[in-house]
């Protein structure tokens, strides 16, 4: 123990994948493979200058002064695992974590927070991979050995510990690359903003986005419709009943700010916090990311970069477990593309209107009512005026944009008011009324609060 390394040093921890399941079924050969993997491991570790602090059955923890020593150990020590050859037949595969940091020399061992983290690792990884963390990322990507790259995997939450870390996969030439996902939960889960007001009149079309997302031979949906029908608003609403379906997180991509397809890439990749480094593509690294990762991501405002529609399908085909959202006034017009139709708010029936307490149920009615509410606390739906909202719905045509921006006029007129305003009445040629050309003028409103495209 006096020989090993102080100050900053790079622990690797290592166990056995199944090592319970090898024991029943190997009995008392199982002592004579576990011998011959201590074996394999040491002289990896002997090879590389590494030493050995700790050996508990399967498991073994080793320090080294350099961390492209411990890689080197690690990738030779898989080599061999792999070319082995076992008693009885028995399958080995041998997970391993690395971790560089100062922990407290003992008399023991080592002792502290980067030790726990080291082991955290290894437990998140699968027998034949190697896992590293970021700061020995950093210290061996320019140092790799021979038929050696590194892969990101992205921010994870390791058991018991407070913040997630980035942790990235050594793929070694000639040995398994895909591995199921890790055994830890993803770290950054989603960004979806919070919702200012309840969504009013989409359930069906929330639970029937849904169901298809969940379908495992859907991977793309895209919602379509003019301006103002409320795209951005029902895929959000969509998206955040699907956070437990999409255990590795479920992130919203923004595309308004930007008109070149060339930008999508990069936007995605900001969104669920990749970033970009020298010497590799980005779309590269974002495919290794969430490769076999289980993500929606909800691209809106698509129209604008329709160009890149191409680019969103490769990611696809790189990503198995990936499902995209769409908002857009048009399809992306690629494979496999689910397109549904969002269609305007249910309107009352002008020629039968109930009274105002089930006038007021009406999705339509019911919007304009709670955005009224917004800027005049003190409206009500009354026999006097409930004509006038229901009438003021249907020539908006049920678009929810257009409601909230008319509700929005409450403070200052009464939905009589409103409806008597010069060229508010519908046109006799059937083009859209002043009314609606007023209300739909702005795509995104600057009335807080009110609905997204």
């Amino acid at each position: 123990m006096r020989d090993l390394p102080t100050g900053t040093i790079t622990l690797l921890f290592t166990d056995i994948e199944g090592s319970t399941h090898l024991l029943q079924q190997l009995g008392d050969h199982y002592v004579e493979l576990l011998a011959e993997f201590r074996n394999l491991l040491r002289t990896a570790l002997h090879t590389y200058h590494g030493h050995e602090v700790d050996t508990q059955g399967d498991a073994v923890f080793a320090a080294f002064a350099r961390a492209s020593d411990a890689l080197s150990a690690a990738v030779a020590a898989q080599r061999e695992l792999a070319l082995h050859s076992w008693p009885d037949s028995a399958v080995v595969r041998v997970r391993m974590g690395l971790h560089t940091g100062e922990p407290t020399r003992v008399a023991e061992g080592y002792v502290g927070l980067d030790v726990h983290y080291a082991a955290r690792i290894m437990s998140a990884g699968h027998g034949g991979q190697v896992l590293l963390s970021r700061t020995t990322r950093d210290l061996v990507e320019q140092d790799l050995p021979g038929g050696v790259s590194l892969r990101d995997l992205g921010e994870f939450h390791l058991k018991d510990l407070e913040r997630p870390i980035p942790l990235s996969q050594a793929v070694i030439a000639g040995l398994p690359a895909d591995f199921p996902p890790l055994k830890t939960r993803y770290g950054r889960s989603d960004n979806l903003p919070v919702q200012p007001t309840p969504l009013i009149g989409r359930e069906l079309e929330v639970a029937t986005i849904g169901q298809l997302l969940r379908r495992e031979d859907v991977r793309l949906v895209t919602l379509t419709g003019p301006g103002g029908t409320g795209k951005t608003r029902l895929g959000l609403q969509v998206a955040s009943k699907l956070r437990d379906v999409f255990v590795d997180g479920v992130f919203f991509v923004s595309l308004a700010p930007i008109n070149d397809p060339m930008l999508v890439m990069p936007t995605i990749a900001q969104a669920i916090g990749i970033q970009d480094e020298v010497g590799q593509p980005l779309s590269a690294r974002l495919a290794e990311m969430l490769h076999q990762k289980q993500v929606l991501l909800l691209l809106d405002n698509f129209e604008q970069v329709v160009g890149a529609a191409s680019q969103v399908a490769d990611l696809l085909t790189s990503c198995p477990q990936l499902k995209v959202l769409v908002t857009s006034r048009e399809v992306l017009r690629v494979r496999a593309e689910h397109e549904f139709a969002v269609p305007p708010l249910e309107l009352p029936d002008l020629a039968h209107l109930p009274e105002p307490v089930a006038l007021a149920r009406a999705p339509s009615v019911a919007l304009f009512l709670q955005r009224a509410q917004a800027v005049d606390p003190e409206f009500q739906l009354t026999t006097s005026n409930a004509r006038a909202v229901a009438e003021t719905c249907v020539r908006l045509d049920g678009l929810p944009l257009a409601i909230e921006l008319a509700a929005a006029r409450m403070k200052l007129l009464s939905p009589q008011a409103l409806l008597a305003m010069p060229g508010s009445s519908d046109s006799s040629d059937g083009s859209p009324s002043l009314l609606a050309a007023v209300c739909c003028r702005q795509r995104k409103p600057s009335v807080p609060g009110l609905m997204m495209e």
